[in-house]
Formats: structure tokens, C-alpha cells, sequence
């Protein structure tokens, strides 16, 4: 007579293993854009905007390497709310660039970066 095994089934490996990478899949992929948003509301689609367009400047990697890690810190927030600082760093295989955006909301509604600064450092 055989005998059941009374661990774990095959098919709760599978389902563990599917879970553990869909929220692998959403912290690196989705968690960050989410956080941005809830934290900054509109202008975080402009700033997702220009941390991925950053990633892959040929400006910026020329220097960097490729990159490795990214990063961000709101500097502050004002009052009214129609202006934000923001700081995000990327790390490189070579080199880190920090890069700083000075973002205002029109008088349209519309966010837009008004200036930027890249330094780099080792």
C-alpha cells in the first residue's frame, strides 16, 4: 500500500515560487513609481520620465558606466505645493551621478522641469 506524503504539495512550490517572483516583479519594477506617486501625486510621471531617460543618456553613461542602481530624495516641498526640488543619484560601474531637478506647476496645471544640475563623483 503506498503511502501519501504528508508534506508540502508540488503544486504549492509552483504557487509560492509564482507569488515570490510576481512580488519580486513589483518592488523593482512598479513599487518605486507607485511610492513616487502616492508621495509626490502629479509631477511623479515627469520625474519617472526623466529618471529613465537618465538612465540610458549617452551624456551621463559615457561617464557613469552602466548603470547599476538608482535612487531619490525630494528636497523640499512648498507651501502652495507649485514647486518641488528633487534629487536622484545614479549609480554607475565607473562613476555616480547625482542629478537635481527644479520642477514648477504652470499656471495650466502642467508640472515642468524649469532647470537641471548632473555632478558626478567617484
Amino acid at each position: 500500500m503506498p503511502s501519501k506524503s504528508k508534506g508540502f504539495p508540488n503544486w504549492g512550490y509552483v504557487l509560492l515560487g509564482a507569488l515570490a517572483f510576481a512580488g519580486f516583479y513589483f518592488v523593482r519594477n512598479l513599487g518605486q513609481r507607485t511610492l513616487m506617486k502616492a508621495v509626490l501625486g502629479e509631477p511623479a510621471d515627469l520625474i519617472a520620465q526623466a529618471m529613465s531617460s537618465a538612465r540610458v543618456s549617452p551624456r551621463i553613461t559615457s561617464r557613469t558606466g552602466r548603470i547599476t542602481s538608482k535612487n531619490f530624495k525630494v528636497e523640499n516641498l512648498s507651501a502652495k505645493k507649485d514647486s518641488l526640488v528633487f534629487r536622484f543619484l545614479l549609480d554607475g560601474e565607473r562613476s555616480n551621478a547625482t542629478i537635481k531637478l527644479w520642477m514648477t506647476k504652470r499656471a495650466s496645471g502642467n508640472w515642468e522641469i524649469v532647470k537641471s544640475d548632473t555632478l558626478f563623483s567617484n
